[in-house]
């Protein structure tokens, strides 16, 4: 064999490798600065990019006699390609559940910077920009993102993803599963 054929049979090699390389699964954590699975959340609100006031307990509010079971609430950036892959997977699972809510938290950027992307989307759940970062804050996001998590009816967290993976909408479904069940 020459060098041309060793040559090829590396480049084969390495695209298959490439190929079969899978994303690590989504996981999550039991705690994250002051957020605790099993604990409250912590209240927060923000100006959403319709101008209306959004608060964790105008979310988590029965709608039309609708007790809600669970919300999800994902920090985001416009300039981060994972929260830009993930943002639709959260759309379709919260719109598939009458009982669930959720709410897009942009992490320190201008309005006017998120509003396009938004609209570029097509993203239909409230958009709050956190220009300063204090709900990130309060909800112990550092900036790492995406950061998604889920709290039940009742205003607990129940579960706190570090990592969204290829299976992400499967263990978000999983995760509101377990908050709908929650006592």
């Amino acid at each position: 064999m020459n060098v041309k054929n060793w040559t090829a049979i590396g480049l084969a090699l390495a695209c298959a490798a490439t190929t079969a390389w899978a994303a690590p699964p989504s996981r999550t954590v039991n705690q994250m600065g002051p957020l605790k699975v099993g604990r409250p959340c912590p209240s927060f609100a923000g100006l959403t990019l319709e101008s209306q006031t959004l608060s964790l307990s105008k979310l988590l509010a029965p709608d039309k006699g609708t007790p809600v079971a669970a919300a999800v609430i994902s920090f985001f950036a416009t300039h981060c390609k994972a929260c830009k892959a993930q943002l639709p997977v959260i759309e379709r699972v919260v719109a598939s559940s009458k009982d669930v809510r959720g709410v897009l938290i942009d992490f320190g950027e201008d309005p006017d910077v998120v509003a396009p992307f938004v609209e570029a989307q097509k993203l239909t759940l409230p958009v709050i920009p956190d220009k300063f970062t204090k709900i990130a804050a309060r909800l112990g996001v550092d900036g790492t993102l995406p950061r998604s998590l889920v709290v039940d009816g009742h205003g607990y967290v129940s579960a706190i993803f570090e990592h969204e993976g290829d299976d992400f909408e499967k263990a978000l479904r999983a995760a509101i599963e377990a908050a709908r069940n929650a006592e």
